[in-house]
C-alpha cells in the first residue's frame, strides 16, 4: 500500500452497481421462492380482525375511524388482495399459452371451492343457525322466501341480471336465509365476504380479453392508463363522494372502480416490473406517506400507489418464500370467515370479549379453510394441466377398443325402387339437453 499514490487511493471504485444493476421488481420477484402466500393469510387474517368490530358490536376499527368510514383495517386488506392477485393472474395471463386456458384456471381457483361454500352456508350452517335461533333445523328448507335453495341456487352463477343494472349484475343476492340472523349485530346477512368475487373475476375476465387482443404483450401502456384514469375517479369520489354520485348514480360503480384500480396497480406493477426500483428507501417512504395521509385526510389518494408498492416490496423481501408450500388457505379462510363469526355472534361469545370472540372465529375459520384446501381446492387445481388432447386420445381408444369388440356388419345392398313407388321420409326431432 505504501507504493500506491495517494490520488490513486481516492479514487472510487469501479465495482459499485449502476442504475441499470440496480434490483427492480423483474430481479426481487422469484416465482419459486415469495412471501405471496404468507401475505394473502395475513390480509385475510385481518379481514377477520376487521369484521370483528361490527359482527360482534365492538364499533368500528381504527382504520374507519381515521377515514371517516371510507376505509376499514377489512376494505384495505381486500384491496391488497386484488393487488397481489392483479401482480400474479398478469403474469399468469401473460405466460399463458392460450385465452382459454388461463380463464380454465381461473375457473378452478374460484369457482368449484365458492359451490362448496354456498352449499355449506346453505345445508350445514343456516340449519345450524335456523337450530340455535328457532329450534329447528329443516325451517331454512321449507320457508316460501329466502330459503337455503333459493341461496344456493341464486348465487351459484355468480353474476346476475337483476334489470341488467351494475348493481343487479355484481352484487351477491339474496344474501340472507330464512330470515336467521335479525337479532345479530349485522343483521340477516349469512355471507358477506362474498360480495368481493363478482368485482374479482370481472377482473380477470378483463384481463383475459387484453391478453386476447395482445395488450398485454405489445401495449402495456393501455394498463397504465386504465390505472391513472381509474386512479383519477377513485380521486373524485374521495374528495366530492356527492358529485361522484350524480355523475354515476349506480349502485356498484364506487366498488368497481376502487377494486379495479387496485388490480390494475399489481398489473402495471408486473408489466413495468424492470423498471420499478426494489428500494428499502421507497419502501419506508410509502409507509410515512400512508401514516401521515391519515391525519391529513388523503388516505385514499396515497393508499393506490404507496399501499400497492408496499405490499410488493414485502412479497419479495420477506423469508417466508415457502410459507404456503403446504398450501394456500387465503381462499378458505376469506370465504368461510363470515359465517363463522356470525355463528359466533349468534352464540353471544362476543359476550366474553373481543379476544375470544376473535380467536374462537380464526380457530374455526382455519379448519374449515384446512378442509376446503384438502378436500377442494388441491384436487381441482391438479386438473389445471388436464388437456383436451388427452380427452381426445382416451375417446379415440375407447372407440377402437369398442369397434374390436364389436365390428361393424358389412352394408346390405340397396334394393332397386320400383317405377311409381314412393319412399315415405320419417322427421326425427333431436333435443339437446343441457
Amino acid at each position: 500500500d505504501s507504493m500506491v499514490p495517494a490520488r490513486s487511493r481516492r479514487v472510487r471504485s469501479t465495482n459499485r452497481p449502476t442504475a441499470q444493476e440496480r434490483p427492480n421488481f423483474a430481479q426481487a420477484f422469484d416465482p419459486n421462492n415469495n412471501a405471496f402466500g404468507f401475505l394473502r393469510l395475513i390480509l385475510a387474517t385481518l379481514v377477520i380482525f376487521s369484521h370483528s368490530f361490527s359482527l360482534g358490536g365492538f364499533g368500528i376499527d381504527r382504520l374507519e375511524a381515521f377515514t371517516k368510514g371510507r376505509y376499514t383495517i377489512g376494505l384495505a386488506s381486500v384491496a391488497m388482495f386484488f393487488v397481489l392477485s392483479g401482480f400474479l393472474v398478469c403474469r399468469s395471463a401473460a405466460a399463458s399459452r392460450s385465452v382459454p386456458r388461463f380463464l380454465w384456471h381461473r375457473f378452478l381457483r374460484i369457482f368449484p371451492a365458492y359451490w362448496v361454500c354456498l352449499i355449506a352456508c346453505g345445508c350445514v350452517i343456516a340449519p345450524l343457525m335456523a337450530f340455535a335461533e328457532f329450534g329447528t333445523l329443516t325451517r331454512v328448507f321449507s320457508v316460501p322466501w329466502n330459503s337455503s335453495q333459493s341461496f344456493m341456487i341464486g348465487n351459484a352463477g355468480l353474476f346476475h341480471l337483476n334489470g341488467f343494472s351494475l348493481g343487479g349484475i355484481l352484487f351477491i343476492r339474496p344474501t340472507s336465509i330464512a330470515d336467521l340472523l335479525a337479532h345479530n349485530p349485522v343483521h340477516r346477512t349469512i355471507n358477506g365476504s362474498l360480495w368481493t368475487l363478482p368485482f374479482e373475476v370481472s377482473c380477470y375476465l378483463a384481463v383475459a380479453a387484453l391478453a386476447a387482443v395482445g395488450v398485454l404483450r405489445r401495449a402495456r401502456f393501455v394498463l397504465f392508463g386504465l390505472f391513472a384514469g381509474l386512479w383519477c375517479l377513485h380521486a373524485f369520489d374521495w374528495v366530492n363522494p356527492d358529485g361522484f354520485w350524480r355523475c354515476f348514480p349506480y349502485p356498484g360503480m364506487k366498488q368497481l372502480v376502487m377494486l379495479c384500480l387496485f388490480f390494475s396497480a399489481g398489473c402495471v406493477c408486473f408489466l413495468y416490473r424492470e423498471k420499478i426500483p426494489h428500494s428499502t428507501a421507497i419502501f419506508v417512504t410509502s409507509l410515512v406517506a400512508l401514516g401521515g395521509s391519515l391525519p391529513l385526510g388523503v388516505f385514499g389518494l396515497i393508499a393506490p400507489i404507496a399501499m400497492t408498492y408496499a405490499f410488493l416490496w414485502l412479497a419479495f423481501a420477506l423469508p417466508f418464500g415457502r410459507f404456503d408450500r403446504k398450501g394456500d388457505f387465503s381462499y378458505g379462510t376469506y370465504i368461510y370467515a363470515f359465517p363463522v363469526q356470525q355463528g359466533m355472534a349468534l352464540l353471544r361469545i362476543q359476550e366474553k370479549g373481543f379476544g375470544l370472540y376473535f380467536v374462537s372465529s380464526l380457530l374455526l375459520t382455519a379448519l374449515l379453510a384446512f378442509l376446503s384446501y384438502r378436500l377442494i381446492e388441491a384436487p381441482c387445481l391438479r386438473l389445471k394441466t388436464v388437456r383436451m388432447s388427452s380427452f381426445r386420445r382416451r375417446a379415440g381408444s375407447s372407440a377402437a377398443q369398442l369397434t374390436e369388440r364389436f365390428p361393424t356388419q358389412p352394408a346390405e345392398p340397396a334394393i332397386p325402387k320400383e317405377s311409381g313407388s314412393t319412399v315415405g321420409v320419417q322427421a326425427v326431432n333431436v333435443v339437446f339437453l343441457r
